[in-house]
């Protein structure tokens, strides 16, 4: 189906550039060198052309029509906006469309600096789509190019490092108050207002940090399905919830996770997704290291815990890490690398099968890691998980408080089995080594207890009444006392 662009953009339709920061000298190399190869000279020349309109010492917006743009670039308006989407593809323009009360468009244009080369190499789609365009001699050029040996070797070499930069105030002490007040009413509160109106400063902001977003995008994944696959059923409801289930599992982007939904296969005949098949490809897929992943960034006290080390359930870290990474980041961060598949079913099926939201999954997942010496025995995992069901726990902040109630009574069942341990009769001991005793016959253990109980006066005094009267227990008594004393 060819695409009817005079219905998204049409040359009449006016546009304004504006930047996000000043562009230096390197930063256009940047674009040459690593981008170029990538987005091809229509889009290059589009991205120079945007970047020359603006005026430079001030940074302020210009107004133009796309038949300009047109005529200046000698594109035709579909080649035009295809050049354009390249550039908003890889981070470097970002487009709106303005409208006013009369229903008239106006386009922004907002021009972005490229990523440096360290950024830019440490993405890994777009350091493998620049190698696949300019292949190993010249790739190997540019990164020879845009090395840092000295600095790398600096930072090995002093690890120790002290920043003595002098604030702010450390240089201007003489800087007094009255020096920056400004009086309500006074000429010159209306001096500074009045060229606030008459003369705006362009929005560019120095601290911009440049950036190439690889987030989940329906329309983009729509590209990648099969003919057997109807958009309509794969992007039904509960299928976005599986889409954007597994985006924030796997870390998997737009491109990703197009490339797994390639494959004809995983349709039913009505054209809608089997999502059991999709998982077991997908896990089968993570298990051969064939899945291609974009990494989150760091959190920040990351490096606080890792192998060995777990964080403490109920602290801060505990819940931050709960609530930012996936299951399945989570599991490598613990592991230090690829988790093996029987960890990977177990977290799956917690996420997919139970229906567990991650951050619950993720307190489970830590709260069994740290009771079972760091494994994940299925028969205790799915214990507390038919716990945690059947009390609806949705949040981390309710895991945490199951898990330090479980911890306190555990804690006092183990003070009790102490107590009660402590309360039972010490074994008689002699010189340090316990004695042992025998157990007194039942006709003596009666006799003796008869003999404790208060006797009727009214007995006659020449019936037998003690062990003494009697020589035969009397004679078995003092046998038993010789064998105690060790005689």
């Amino acid at each position: 189906m060819s695409r009817l662009v005079w219905n998204e953009l049409t040359p009449k339709d006016r546009y304004v550039v504006r930047m996000k920061r000043p562009l230096s000298f390197a930063e256009l190399g940047y674009v040459t060198q690593l981008y170029l190869p990538i987005i091809g000279s229509d889009s290059f020349s589009l991205y120079m052309l945007l970047v020359h309109e603006v005026q430079e010492e001030s940074g302020a917006a210009v107004e133009s029509t796309h038949r300009n743009l047109m005529l200046i670039s000698g594109h035709s308006l579909d080649r035009l906006l295809s050049a354009r989407e390249r550039l908003e593809a890889l981070g470097l323009l970002t487009v709106r469309r303005r409208e006013n009360l009369q229903r008239d468009y106006f386009y922004e244009y907002l021009v972005k600096p490229p990523l440096t080369p360290h950024e830019f190499f440490a993405d890994y789609v777009l350091s493998l789509m620049l190698l696949n365009k300019v292949e190993n001699i010249r790739y190997l050029q540019l990164r020879q190019k845009y090395a840092d040996p000295l600095g790398a070797a600096l930072d090995q070499e002093y690890t120790i490092t002290d920043n003595i930069t002098k604030d702010f105030h450390e240089v201007f002490q003489s800087l007094k108050p009255s020096e920056l007040e400004v009086h309500r009413g006074s000429e010159r509160e209306h001096f500074l207002s009045d060229l606030e109106k008459r003369y705006p400063a362009a929005p560019m902001e120095a601290a911009f940090e440049p950036s190439v977003d690889h987030p989940l995008s329906l329309s983009s994944l729509r590209h990648y399905l099969p003919d057997n696959a109807k958009a309509d059923q794969v992007f039904s409801r509960d299928g976005v919830e599986l889409l954007y289930k597994l985006h924030h599992f796997y870390q998997l982007d737009s491109w990703g996770l197009g490339q797994e939904l390639r494959d004809w296969t995983l349709y039913r005949p009505d054209g809608s997704l089997d999502s059991e098949i999709l998982r077991k490809r997908l896990i089968q897929r993570y298990t051969d290291g064939k899945l291609s992943r974009t990494l989150p960034k760091p959190i920040p006290g990351e490096e606080e815990w890792g192998p060995g080390q777990l964080p403490e359930a109920g602290s801060e870290m505990f819940v931050r890490i709960c609530r930012q990474l996936s299951p399945l980041i989570l599991l490598e961060k613990v592991v230090g690398g690829r988790v093996s598949k029987v960890f990977l079913e177990r977290a799956e099926t917690l996420v997919f099968h139970d229906g567990m939201t991650s951050e619950v999954v993720n307190a489970l997942l830590l709260h069994t890691l740290s009771s079972m010496q760091m494994e994940l025995p299925k028969a205790y995992l799915e214990t507390i998980r038919d716990s945690w069901k059947a009390k609806r726990i949705a949040t981390v902040d309710e895991a945490v408080r199951q898990i330090l109630d479980r911890a306190e009574q555990k804690a006092q069942h183990v003070e009790k089995t102490k107590t009660s341990k402590a309360s039972k009769e010490t074994p008689l001991r002699r010189n340090g080594r316990a004695v042992l005793q025998d157990k007194l016959p039942a006709s003596v253990e009666w006799q003796l207890s008869q003999e404790r109980e208060p006797r009727p006066q009214q007995e006659a005094p020449n019936q037998v009444k003690t062990i003494e009267d009697d020589p035969e227990l009397k004679k078995m008594l003092e046998s038993l006392r010789k064998r105690k004393k060790g005689v």
